[in-house]
């Protein structure tokens, strides 16, 4: 019997709720709000994407719609939404009339040390931008978002979050904390990522509340932030 290093608790409410699409939950419901919320993060149309299956789902990624419903998340159709079902058709529709992008499904059934089993690499591009995106649909529907664009990260899309890439200097942390604790905000959880000391960062925060525009943009318009993203919750689909 295989053994994974990967471990992950999952609550009684996580396993039962909410409602999902199927026939599997990590195969189907998980996969799609990894694909939902890659698209949210991209934050705009795509040129091309590659998605890749690793372990388990390169295994039964067709049995189990897992292709459909990644099709799906990444068109921006709602992880509970009943046409993830459909999402080829809904994709070749789109390329039809020119609101589609091309997507390519890749299988790796070697799975890397210390990796979940239900793991998805997603690599979205265009013109201005690029995306690489490691998550894992860890059952019940969960999911979890490993990696983004080379920095280790944790987050499950269950409360609101902002990614601030910033010049890495004392004092941007407090002062983004500031702002969102003047506006209200309560932080539930955060963490720093850098490359090399004085380099490029990212700053990672979920709160409580959702966060307006406007607070987004004050954090954009600070000297040491390069950019920023706001992902909405997964709860407010």
């Amino acid at each position: 019997m295989a053994h994974f290093a990967y471990q992950k608790q999952v609550a009684l409410f996580d396993i039962l709720g909410p409602v999902m699409i199927g026939p599997s939950s990590s195969h189907t419901a998980g996969v799609a709000r990894i694909g939902y919320l890659a698209r949210k993060l991209f934050g705009e149309k795509p040129h091309s994407v590659v998605v890749q299956f690793y372990g388990s789902l390169a295994a039964t990624w067709k049995g189990h719609g897992s292709g459909d419903a990644i099709i799906a998340g990444l068109l921006g159709i709602p992880p509970e939404d009943e046409r993830l079902r459909e999402g080829a058709k809904i994709l070749d529709n789109a390329l039809a009339d020119g609101t589609g992008f091309p997507i390519k499904i890749e299988t790796i059934q070697k799975l890397p040390s210390g990796w979940h089993p239900n793991t998805v690499i997603l690599s979205i591009s265009n013109s201005k931008k690029q995306l690489r995106l490691r998550a894992s649909s860890i059952g019940g529907g969960s999911i979890q978002i490993d990696e983004i664009n080379g920095y280790q990260v944790s987050l499950s899309g269950m409360l609101d979050a902002l990614l601030v890439v910033h010049r890495d200097e004392i004092g941007v942390i407090a002062i983004v904390s500031h702002i969102l604790a003047a506006n209200h905000i309560n932080i539930a959880a955060t963490s720093s990522h850098r490359k090399e000391k004085g380099d490029e960062a990212l700053l990672v925060i979920e709160v409580d509340n959702p966060i307006p525009s406007s607070i987004v943009e004050q954090i954009q318009n600070l000297p040491p932030v390069f950019s920023v993203i706001h992902l909405p919750s997964l709860e407010q689909v």
